[in-house]
Parts: structure tokens; sequence; C-alpha cells
């Protein structure tokens, strides 16, 4: 038996014996983790599973169109004794409760672990793990995992509303069916999607083209101030408190600019260094096919896919950083 299917027979076995079910998109969450780990609520809901998806973080502004949101718990809401009847923690669009920020204590306390994840992951995927790296986003697993309910239930669960959450998630991680980790696959569960007639071009608005006057001046200013080195191959921007404070944007505002850095003409690698208010350094990485992103971020302690990653750095300054990365990049080329 495959594991996607050992895993609905486990969540149906939660049912029958009213055991609860935790769901742990990763934190900085995205469309990905978001749509997938609510239309997964939103199923297991149907069929009787106590289902709680825990998040300590707001959900993005573009994403707040999205249907059941309000069956999001927040973290602070959660009691000492909520916490104990937790049977089966599932990760969502990761492998590691160190991904999940301040609810990584809490999945710690789970009985069993499962996870779905379609990022390289530092270790070979046991019993547990679904790890599909050929998958463009977690939505696909989920919904091959909602295809095995399915059929082990005898139940028809894929309504509506799971349908614009998955779109979403694919949508998100495949930049519109634009990136190269696109594949027939993808296209075959988006087909399968739009039998619920979905606005594609309500979902791809709200993800990629609605903007805020904040993000316009934003994008402005880093555009301008992007740095282009190695030959016009490698470009940095620098993105600090004050600039932030200067166009009133939030990190929000961010969401989707390194793609347009990367696209430039003869660009290999785009990379964007946020400085957080506690002082480590985000970044954001984007690739060509010279150059594996993910084995990149790795070096620092990051991971993702190869055209896309990320990665933390901290006791640094952000020029400090943005000279460390442009060097280690250089050696790459």
């Amino acid at each position: 038996m495959k594991k996607i299917e050992l895993l609905a027979e486990r969540l149906l076995a939660c049912r029958k014996n009213e055991q609860s079910v935790y769901l742990y998109p990763h934190v900085n969450i995205d469309g990905d983790a978001l749509g997938s780990a609510l239309a997964l609520l939103l199923v297991l809901d149907a069929l009787g599973i106590h289902t709680c998806l825990p998040l300590d973080e707001p959900v993005p502004p573009k994403l707040d169109f999205l249907p059941g949101l309000d069956r999001i718990t927040w973290l602070h809401d959660l009691d000492q004794t909520t916490c104990h009847e937790q049977t089966l923690a599932l990760l969502i669009d990761c492998s590691e409760p160190s991904r999940l920020g301040n609810r990584s204590a809490l999945c710690e306390n789970a009985r069993e672990r499962w996870v779905l994840d379609h990022h390289i992951a530092r270790h070979l995927p046991g019993a547990y793990e679904i790890v599909d790296i050929k998958a463009a986003a977690a939505a696909e697993i989920v919904h091959d995992l909602i295809r095995a309910l399915e059929s082990q239930s005898g139940h028809d669960l894929l309504d509506r509303s799971s349908a614009i959450l998955l779109m979403t998630a694919l949508i998100s991680d495949t930049g519109g069916f634009v990136f190269s980790n696109t594949t027939k696959r993808s296209f075959a569960i988006a087909s399968d999607l739009m039998e619920d007639d979905l606005d594609l071009r309500q979902i791809t608005y709200r993800l990629f083209h609605r903007s805020s006057l904040a993000r316009l001046r934003l994008m402005g200013r880093i555009f301008s101030e992007a740095r282009f080195s190695h030959g016009g191959k490698i470009v940095l921007a620098s993105v600090g408190q004050e600039l932030m404070q200067d166009c009133n944007a939030t990190d929000d505002d961010l969401d989707g600019i390194i793609g347009y850095l990367r696209n430039v003409s003869g660009v290999e690698m785009a990379m964007i260094l946020r400085l957080q208010p506690d002082g480590a350094i985000r970044a954001n990485i984007r690739s060509g096919p010279t150059i594996d992103a993910a084995a990149f971020a790795g070096s620092y302690g990051g991971g993702g896919h190869p055209r896309a990653a990320g990665m933390t750095l901290t006791g640094m300054s952000l020029e400090m950083a943005a000279a460390a990365v442009l060097q280690k990049a250089g050696e790459l080329l």
C-alpha cells in the first residue's frame, strides 16, 4: 500500500477512535501552505474528524479571500488541556518542526507525526513522511490524499471551497503555471479542480496582480537600488528597516518582487535580503538552470527548490551578509 493510502487509512481511524488531528503549515505562510492546509481541514471536518489548524501569524492580505479562514485556531487561544488531546500532527509544505516557528513545541507534543512535503529534505524520508520533490506544490500531494480519503470512505469530499483552496495553492507555487516546476500532473490536477468552474482570473489577480501604493513605492526603490554584479548575472537587493518605513510597507509587500529581478535578461541568480526586527536576515533566492538555489541556501542552513529557495542569516549586518552571499554566488558561477 502506498504511503498516501496509509495516511488516508490512519486519518479515517482517527474518526473511528475520536482522535484529534492537528495541521501545521510552515511559518511565513504562503498560498500553497495555507491553501493546502485549509483544503485538508475542510475535508477532515466533512468526515467528522476533530481537526485543528493552529497559526501564530496573521494571514497575508493577498490570501484574505480564501474560504475556511474562520476555521483557523490562533495559538494563544489553545489551552494546555486542548494541546494534550493532540493525537496526530501533520506537517504540510515542510518536513521539520523547526519550520513551524512558535508552534514547533506544540507539534512535538503529538503522539504521532506525519509529513506532506515537496521540498528537498535534509534526510531520507521516514515511514510517516510523504515527500515528493517532483510535485510542483504541496497541493498536488494533498489532492491525492483527498482522493484517497474519498476512495476509502465512499464519500465525495472535494467540494467547491476545497477546490478553490487547492487551485490557489497550485497557482501560487507554479506562478500561474509558468514556473519550471509545472508538469503534466499539475495541469491534470488543475483540470480536475476546474470541474467546479472556478474563477481563475480572480484567484490569479488576488495572488499576483493586486497591489498597494506602499508596494508600488517599495518596488521602485528596490529596482533602482538593486546591485548587479558578475557581468549582470547576479542581482541583489538589500531591504532594511528604514526602506520599509520610508515606503510605509510591510513584509507582505515584498512578496513576488524577486521574480521581477530574476526576469532581467542575463540574470542567473536574484536575491533579496530582508533585515528582520530581531536582527536576523531573511534571504529569498531565485535562480536559473546554472545555479542550484536549494544547494546554495543549504550551505547556510536553508533550503527549498533548485530554482527557488530561502535561508536565514544571523550574526552579521545587512552589508556583511550582502558581501558574503555575493562572494559565494560568484564562486558558483
